[in-house]
């Protein structure tokens, strides 16, 4: 089986013809690139051939090609795939087959493949039109299949008080602006709008305060309609016509509303924000044919349906309770999200709060549909706007699909048991996902399951990851990931071949996912038990012969006392008094990251910016890539009081200024050779020609090229002086804090305590 992926550069391979052929009684759909039978040695039997089948069970929807592993099923090839083989029995045209080069791959899929219209709900979240109810009545009559188009994406503005009022509004449609065409004049980097939005997509737009407003447009007309629905309680769509348009063609049309928008609404009064009533109307605009919302509240909802009340966090803190602050208060809110899930919708959402915003309530959508969740408090317009400007220009611009089913099948002796992650899962092995994006990242646990992977150590166990999709253009796909490898007996080898990153990520994915359930203290008490268990069973399997009170590391997971400090003091999971909005927007990165960028939330990357080389930070003259600095250990005792220092988590950019920092090092990064004149409004570093400047300017871009553009905020922190530096100090997870001992505590006084006790 292919293991590799396509060079970065060249994309994922997308073969010519769609997925391959499915066999009766087979979990997995076979390709004809398998070895034909022997029996075959002319061409005409070279159309018999053979593959072993995964787990048999059922029939399933979805037909996914296979590369390569012996046979036990005989079959017609049929004439499309036919190839002759040369003297080595390998298919004349391999070379030119990416499925059998590459472990991922995209398929097209046929039209009996395309996105199903779910079935209709008992109490919708909108009031249906004739044209959006599906005529599927049960479970047993076929499922009516929706035609894929081009993503279409509707912005969801505020134009309550609170918007106006604190100058959000004017903030939101500049954004926007930027986010489509670009041309901010106060954006320093700009390197994340080197590209246009992908030409297929289709935009709309939508406000709302204590009612709904649709906008229609039309590359003829440059003055936008307004189309009111004024009853939150029974939302409709009023019309579809004209609501999604190409920004390109009106671009003059849209440039005119999003100016025109705080304009009409400047003399506004009503206080109410319909939040949840401003989703359903998105999802009425979107259930035939699924794409993605970017919704923008300055509020809490306080009016129609899902309107919140403030919770008793005190009374709920170290309770068996406790697990209710990440869950929405309103059914209404599950139900939504759920639906949108269903119908192919993804939400993201950015919240402005003036005082608490409940994101267990309001996020819960964005974690189930596969969207994002964009948390500003204390925002301010003139000094973050080019945050969010560079939010929204990632969100449209990074490879996203939607209407996706996700599906991992596994070789025989092994079992896909549970799913990290609070993605929509209808059925106990699919995920129904409204989007996909490049930042999103889905978690599988495996289990074993018989001896079916003890037959024969020789062969490979294979492990397909597939993704059924459509893209932005329109079109639907098979995404196929394919993973071959070696089974063991022998615990030495599970740990000397274990993948650290990976293991580490899914224990802080699991804790994450246990909020719902658990109590936070059983939370750290069974993450820390699980740090115990791993190194007693290397101690009993691997190095029984050493002193029991010796702790014995294994080699793959040398660092597994700094990481799993480090899951334990992250603000989802530390103890002390943290607000739940705090831990809310936490705990949905670490379910949505990936490996790279969760492992940098855990560990961030802290740079001595003082003891940076000339040649650091610039491009390798041979290679053209950026020359890093080494990291140094996040710990105030290798930290200097004369010093600088730049520490990066993926979520913010502290530069942190010792008491007794060098003048030169203040006139090179800011123009001045006192700390005292820096205040704590300093949101990006000023642009001076020094070396330094250029250097630590050099390493903040690589950082946001790493994110795909996103740019995060940067705050200064000046030794006893900015409320910056606690949150600085937090991110130093070596260090005894956030209610947690010291790296040096936990891993001799904690760690090798329990492991000796367990092995005594």
């Amino acid at each position: 089986m292919a293991t590799s992926r396509p060079p970065a550069a060249q994309g994922i391979s997308q073969p010519p013809h769609s997925a391959g052929k499915r066999f009766k009684g087979l979990r997995s759909v076979l390709d004809p690139s398998q070895i034909p039978s022997a029996a075959g040695h002319n061409w005409a039997d070279q159309r018999r051939w053979q593959n072993r089948p995964y787990n048999t069970t059922t029939d399933v929807e979805i037909e996914i090609p296979l590369a390569g592993t012996d046979c036990v099923y005989v079959d017609q090839v049929a004439p499309e795939y036919f190839s002759p083989i040369d003297f080595n029995g390998r298919r004349m045209d391999h070379a030119s087959r990416p499925e059998l080069n590459f472990g991922t791959v995209d398929f097209a899929a046929t039209s009996k493949y395309n996105a199903p219209q779910p079935l209709p709900r008992l109490l919708p979240s909108f009031v249906p039109t004739p044209d959006s109810t599906s005529r599927r009545t049960s479970l047993s009559s076929p499922p009516e299949l929706r035609d894929p188009t081009p993503l279409r994406t509707l912005f969801v503005i505020d134009v309550s008080s609170s918007a106006i009022h604190r100058g959000l509004l004017p903030a939101f449609c500049e954004s926007i602006r930027v986010g489509l065409y670009g041309g901010s004049p106060n954006e320093v980097n700009t390197s994340m709008f080197g590209g246009e939005v992908n030409p297929s997509m289709k935009v709309g737009f939508m406000t709302f305060n204590e009612s709904l407003q649709f906008y229609e447009l039309s590359p003829d007309q440059t003055q936008p309609g307004m189309l009111v629905v004024p009853d939150v309680d029974e939302v409709f769509v009023p019309t579809l016509d004209r609501i999604f348009v190409d920004p390109q063609e009106c671009r003059e049309a849209i440039e005119t509303l999003l100016a025109a928008i705080p304009r009409m609404f400047a003399h506004v009064v009503s206080t109410g924000s319909a939040l949840c009533a401003s989703l359903q109307g998105a999802l009425a605009s979107l259930s035939r044919t699924g794409g993605q919302v970017l919704a923008f509240t300055a509020s809490h909802p306080n009016f129609g349906p899902g309107m919140l009340t403030p919770r008793t966090e005190g009374e709920l803190y170290g309770t068996q309770q406790e697990h209710k602050l990440w869950e929405p208060q309103e059914v209404v809110w599950k139900d939504l999200a759920e639906e949108s899930a269903e119908s192919g919708v993804g939400v993201n959402l950015w919240v402005f709060p003036d005082r608490w915003a409940d994101l267990g309530s309001i996020g819960s959508i964005c974690n189930t549909t596969g969207g994002d969740l964009h948390f500003h408090p204390r925002f301010q317009p003139d000094r973050d706007a080019h945050l969010v400007q560079s939010e929204i220009a990632r969100t449209l611009r990074r490879t996203t699909a939607y209407n996706c089913s996700v599906r991992t099948r596994c070789s025989n002796g092994l079992h896909v048991s549970s799913y990290v992650s609070l993605l929509h899962q209808p059925t106990a092995d699919t995920l129904t996902v409204g989007t996909i994006s490049a930042d999103l990242a889905i978690g599988a646990k495996l289990e074993h399951v018989g001896s079916g992977i003890n037959d024969d150590q020789r062969k490979n166990v294979h492990i397909q990851a597939a993704v059924l999709y459509t893209s932005v253009e329109g079109q639907r796909r098979v995404r196929v990931c394919n993973v071959g490898v070696r089974p063991s007996t022998m615990a030495g080898n599970v740990f000397r071949w274990a993948d650290q990153d990976t293991g580490v990520c899914l224990m802080a994915k699991e804790a994450a996912l246990a909020m719902s359930r658990k109590m936070l203290t059983e939370i750290r008490e069974d993450l820390s038990q699980r740090f115990v268990d791993l190194l007693v069973g290397y101690r009993k399997n691997c190095a029984a012969s050493t002193a029991p009170s010796q702790l014995i590391l294994p080699e793959s997971y040398k660092l597994l006392p700094v990481f799993g400090g480090a899951i334990l003091k992250t603000q989802a999971l530390k103890g002390g008094p943290v607000s739940s909005d705090t831990r809310a927007i936490s705990r949905h990165r670490i379910l949505s990251s990936g490996a790279s960028s969760l492992m940098a939330y855990l560990y961030p990357r802290a740079v001595a910016v003082h003891d940076l080389r000339p040649t650091t930070a610039f491009p390798d003259p041979t290679t053209g890539r950026l020359s890093l600095p080494a990291p140094m250990p996040n710990s105030y005792l290798w930290m200097e009081p004369d010093g600088a220092y730049l520490m990066d988590n993926g979520f913010v950019t502290i530069l942190w200024l010792g008491s007794s920092v060098s003048p030169q090092i203040l006139l090179d990064l800011f123009g001045t050779d006192g700390s005292s004149t820096l205040g704590p409004g300093i949101s990006r570093l000023p642009v001076f020609e020094t070396q330094l400047s250029v250097q630590v300017r050099n390493l903040i871009t690589h950082e946001e090229t790493c994110r795909g553009g996103r740019v995060v905020p940067f705050l200064v922190a000046r030794q006893n002086m900015d409320a910056a530096e606690l949150e600085f100090g937090n991110m130093l997870v070596e260090d005894e804090n956030n209610d947690m001992m010291s790296y040096v505590d936990f891993n001799e006084s904690h760690l090798q305590t329990c492991v000796t006790c367990t092995v005594r």
